[in-house]
């Protein structure tokens, strides 16, 4: 091999740390480049679709959330979905995320976009400086930095957007340089970046990619200590990391970990529900180009799952740049990213290999997520960081091997013959013709969400998939065309190294650009129900499946909801009341009717909507608390939904608990008054006169972490929470005058507040040693 000089195509300097400020510079100008039109605009516009995840969940997570800590609150108990569920607990509100404090003095919609530009940013410079850790040219750390920006793996992420996979994605390459770092040399420095990053990914908000992250960091230690003599000093490095960062976010993990055991992920969710979204074998195609599928911009998405996890596509110049690196790239600069790159899209496949049903069974945190496809984020990164090491080789080796010319010659002629067999009328029939056996295959796997069963594949959509797909395979066939060009003449010149850097950097640049939506907010709310219930004030609760979470912006409460974090048993009891097994409950569900027994969830409006426009029935609806003398004690979840199911049973009369309670319930004659005299989002201040023993019944779902304590006044000293018909609160009461505090206070926070702080404390401390030991070495 012979060695370039780097100062002839060096556009700076020699020097590395000149370098990585130019191309982050470079990269900011990307940034701003793509987001600009809107980030800058004076209209309020948000990226992402407006009939996506940002708007049905993130948008009212955000506002609740910080809207409440703009006032101080730290919200531990979100009232306004599911007839109330934890909300810190539920990881996705990233309330302590750092980079999450944006939402407090910034406007919603402009906190959402500077949000999603800063992660974008920063996740391009974090892969730079990993990748510029393998001592790669700053040409080839830039061009990964880039990929990464813009893959499909990671930035499609915002056309539905998805928040906090985009704040938790970014990390991965910085959890990866500490080990790299401490697989190099040892430094105590790396374990402190590297607690801060799985930290930060921790707090982001998306425990899946936690876990997946995970998952690759012990494949990779794997490797790493199978290759390092320093095995010890390796292992307990990458565990300081992580028990470091566990012990920063104790606050935030066992807080989730309580509520996790009460929600319907309890225990793993089945087999079948794990299976979904797994990563479609024949979208390895989108390696060689994004939208053979369609691209949900100028033609509908037809394959199977969502394309936003279903993408692989770093440019075609990378994926050839990443072929290139990992025959001809230097073996210690490209150490295991093969191996990496392959495992993790083997992991990816998820159900369509057998491998998923052992991890589903045998390695505990593979039963608790469905989308195993996420795994081809970090594929991808793995896939990018061979692109720069095969950059960083075309950089530095004298010529192009003629092999790898050839190969890009003959595959580019080989798609392009492809291209016109294709497009062959026989091909396009529609009985018969190849592309209508394709589209039936697809449609037969149940997991298309546009050939869904009975959707009618006409002969126009099957001439508009065939074009669609023929045209972006000739774009590919084309770039291959060229690139074996910009091969022959980068035997003659070095300079075209940089021109195939600047195509592979624009392929992905146009490839997101043309994926990049953007909405106003305001035209996704419904004014006419807004107006509507602004005219019926109350403490009730209503039904609306459009848009379930649209409650936290509107502080009206909903019988339903959008979220995972949903509690089991409310699930189990909202499943019933819709005619389907309790087992199977999940966080969604279609409302067929509206049940008798939600007039106990305060339900007092269902809305519905049909080609009439928008309906709205009003019920009867028992109020916020209730004072029951007869009660039933039933211990099984089965009997007490069908007792509650029978004509005659009454939840404003009688109460069914599942102990019995102190003091027991007596007839009363006299009056008897309760009231809700101070509420927030996690607690609720009660006083009640009664003439005899009686159960409180709270209309709100039932949860471990709330309890009740005497205030001054009080007869009674002690009070104890339990569950009600099965998903209310019950609180016994005796006879007398009653003053009390009912709150939402889990153990898991109170306990993990107290090792975060001290944490916290103890890693701030080792930051300054460490920074003072650092300049008493230079000095």
């Amino acid at each position: 091999m012979v060695t370039v000089n780097d100062s002839k195509i060096n556009p700076v300097t020699n020097n590395r740390k000149t370098s990585f400020f130019f191309f982050a510079a470079v990269l900011f100008v990307l940034t701003l480049a793509m987001f600009g039109q809107v980030l800058f605009s004076f209209q309020n516009r948000v990226f992402s679709r407006p009939d996506a995840d940002l708007a049905l969940q993130f948008i009212p997570w955000r506002e609740f959330g910080f809207g409440e800590l703009r006032k101080g609150n730290l919200a531990l108990w979100n009232p306004y979905i599911f007839s109330g569920m934890p909300y810190l607990g539920e990881s996705q509100s990233a309330l302590l995320y750092p980079l999450n404090l944006i939402y407090i003095f910034t406007p919603l919609a402009k906190a959402i976009n500077i949000s999603i530009v800063l992660h974008i940013f920063l996740g391009g410079i974090f892969m730079y400086l990993w990748v510029s850790r393998r001592k790669l040219h700053p040409l080839a750390c830039f061009l990964s930095s880039s990929l990464f920006m813009f893959c499909g793996a990671h930035f499609l992420h915002i056309y539905v957007g998805h928040l906090p996979n985009l704040c938790a994605i970014i990390w991965v390459p910085l959890i990866f340089l500490a080990i790299d770092g401490l697989y190099e040399d040892n430094s105590f420095k790396w374990c402190l970046l590297g607690i801060f990053a799985i930290a930060m990914q921790i707090l982001a908000g998306h425990p899946q990619y936690v876990f997946y992250t995970a998952v690759a960091v012990l494949i990779y230690s794997v490797f790493c200590l199978i290759n390092t003599k320093q095995r010890l000093k390796l292992a307990l490095g990458i565990f300081i990391m992580y028990a470091g960062a566990f012990m920063l976010t104790a606050v935030q993990i066992l807080s989730t970990t309580e509520a996790t055991a009460e929600s319907v992920r309890r225990g793993g969710i089945p087999f079948e529900f794990a299976s979904m979204f797994s990563f479609p074998p024949e979208n390895l195609i989108t390696l060689l180009t994004p939208n053979f599928f369609g691209d949900n911009i100028s033609f509908p998405y037809w394959g199977r799952c969502y394309l936003w996890e279903m993408s692989l596509f770093i440019s075609v110049t990378a994926l050839i740049l990443a072929i290139y690196g990992a025959i001809y790239g230097n073996k210690n600069l490209r150490r295991f990213s093969l191996a990496m790159a392959i495992i993790l899209i083997l992991f990816s496949l998820g159900s369509h290999t057998p491998l998923f049903r052992f991890l589903y069974n045998f390695i505990p945190g593979f039963n608790l997520f469905r989308g195993n496809s996420k795994f081809i984020l970090l594929a991808s990164l793995f896939i990018i960081l061979l692109s720069g090491i095969g950059m960083d080789k075309i950089i530095r080796s004298k010529s192009i091997p003629k092999a790898i010319i050839i190969a890009l010659f003959l595959a580019g002629i080989s798609l392009l013959a492809a291209t016109f067999c294709l497009q062959n009328p026989a091909a396009v029939k529609t009985n018969g013709g190849l592309w209508s056996h394709i589209l039936k295959a697809i449609q037969t796997t149940h997991e298309s969400y546009l050939l869904m069963p009975g959707y009618n594949i006409n002969p126009d959509f099957i001439r508009k998939a065939a074009m669609f797909a023929t045209k972006n395979l000739f774009i590919t066939a084309s770039i291959l065309l060229v690139l074996a060009l910009l091969f022959i003449l980068r035997r003659l010149s070095h300079r075209i190294a940089y021109v195939i850097a600047i195509m592979a950097v624009i392929e992905i640049f146009l490839f997101a650009k043309h994926s990049l939506p953007y909405f106003d907010p305001a035209s996704i709310q419904n004014h006419n129900l807004n107006k509507f219930l602004a005219e019926y004030p109350g403490d009730y609760r209503i039904i609306d499946p459009n848009n379930p979470n649209n409650a936290m912006q509107l502080k009206i409460a909903n019988v339903w909801g959008y979220d995972p974090g949903v509690l089991k048993r409310y699930a189990e009891f909202m499943a019933f009341t819709q005619g389907i097994n309790p087992d199977q409950a999940n966080q969604y569900l279609d409302f067929h009717y509206f049940h008798p027994l939600y007039n106990m969830l305060r339900c007092r409006y269902f809305v519905s909507y049909s080609d009439n426009g928008m309906q709205i029935v009003d019920n009867n609806y028992m109020p916020h608390c209730v004072l029951i003398h007869d009660w039933l004690l039933i211990t099984k979840r089965d009997d007490i939904l069908r007792t509650m199911q029978k004509p005659g049973f009454n939840p404003a009369e009688t109460v069914i608990l599942e102990k019995q309670p102190n003091p027991l319930p007596v007839k009363y004659t006299e009056s008897e008054t309760v009231q809700i005299t101070d509420s927030s989002t996690d607690h609720l201040i009660l006083e009640a006169d009664l003439p005899s023993p009686a159960i409180l019944l709270v209309t709100d779902a039932y949860s471990k972490g709330w309890r009740a304590k005497s205030l001054k006044g009080s007869v009674q000293k002690n009070y104890e929470v339990m569950p009600a018909n099965y998903i209310l609160r019950a609180i016994p009461l005796s006879a007398g005058h009653h003053h009390l505090r009912l709150e939402y206070m889990p153990l898991g926070f109170q306990v993990g507040k107290w090792i975060s702080l001290v944490s916290l404390f103890i890693y701030i401390g080792l930051l300054g040693w460490y920074f003072r030991k650092t300049l008493r070495l230079k000095s």
